[in-house]
Order: C-alpha cells, then structure tokens, then sequence
C-alpha cells in the first residue's frame, strides 16, 4: 500500500512537470534588434595609425582617433567618425599632410572620401582648404568639385571651384578660377 502512495504521487509529479513544460513558450527576438545588429560595424579602432604602400615604398599614413568598419556590407567601407590626418609621401620622401573632419574609406574602389575642414599643407608649402577631398589610393590622385581656396608659397592666392591632382601636388588642374598672382617685373 505504502509503494501504491509513493508511485501514484510520483505519477501526478512527472505528469505536472510534462505539463509545465509543455504549456511554456518561447519568446522570439524582435526583428528590429536584429537589423540594428546587421547595421553595427564588425570591429571599432581607437587611435589608429594605418600605414599604405606601393611596391614596399610607404606612400602614407593615415592616423585617426577612431575608425568603424563595415567591410561586411556589400560594399564594404571604414569610417572615421573623428576624422582623420593624412600624410602622403612622394618618392623623395617629402610629405603632404591632409586633415579632415570626417572621412570614409571604400575597400572596393580604394576612394577615400573626406568631409569638413579639409587643410591641405603640401610638401612644397602650398595651403589648399576645401569642404570635400576624395584620394584616389589606386591611381594616386585627389580630386573635388567643391570650392576651395589654395595659397602659394610665392603669396599668390587662388579660388576655384574644384581641382584634380596626384597625390605628390606636383601637377594640379584647377577650374573655374578666381585668385591673385605675383609677378616680378
């Protein structure tokens, strides 16, 4: 009698336990979480300091005081939400320093876009300023279509609404210009 007492509580144990089981459900995780966690970067860098090259040959450093990266999109890029200093050295060692505000990187095309306060203070002392600079890494040039302003190291000055150079600053294709020049008789 006593086995019966102990099997039939053990019964009505199991068959509660099966039933809170069972009656529980899951809860699913909102989508919306999920999307942001697709939109976060795959990595964040704290003072970075990047380091280019051509056939062994340092072209540039680029350092920043915060890069994401989201080369895990499609069209992977990094971004400089602190914006950035460049300094790109030519063949003979000389260096241009650009800085910007903001800039972001596109892995696929090798185009550096950089954006706000753009100083541009070039090997040989021209001083060019403008809103928006891309570097092209592959065919190393930099180029804009925003208004700038540069100023030579003879005190000639210039205004022109976009440029294209290499990256050395040793030909420069200005448009639409507007500046003052300094001629010695």
């Amino acid at each position: 009698m006593q086995k019966k007492k102990i099997y039939s509580i053990l019964n009505f144990v199991t068959a509660f336990a099966v039933t809170l089981f069972f009656s529980c459900q899951s809860e699913s995780v909102p989508t919306n979480t999920i999307s942001t966690l697709e939109d976060a970067p795959i990595a964040e860098g704290l003072d970075i300091n990047m380091k280019y090259t051509d056939s062994g040959r340092l072209t540039a450093v680029l350092t920043t005081p915060k890069v994401l990266d989201y080369t895990n999109k499609n069209f992977g890029y990094q971004e400089f939400p602190e914006g950035v200093v460049l300094n790109i050295i030519d063949k003979e060692g000389k260096v241009s320093v650009v800085t910007s505000d903001y800039a972001i990187s596109y892995m696929e095309t090798g185009l550096i876009d950089m954006r706000g306060n753009v100083d541009i203070k070039t090997a040989d002392s021209t001083h060019l300023i403008a809103k928006q600079l891309y570097w092209d890494q592959n065919i190393n040039w930099v180029f804009t279509d925003q208004a700038y302003t540069s100023r030579f190291p003879d005190g000639a000055v210039n205004e022109a609404d976009g440029f294209d150079a290499n990256q050395d600053f040793t030909i420069l294709n200005s448009r639409i210009n507007d500046g003052i020049m300094v001629i010695e008789e």
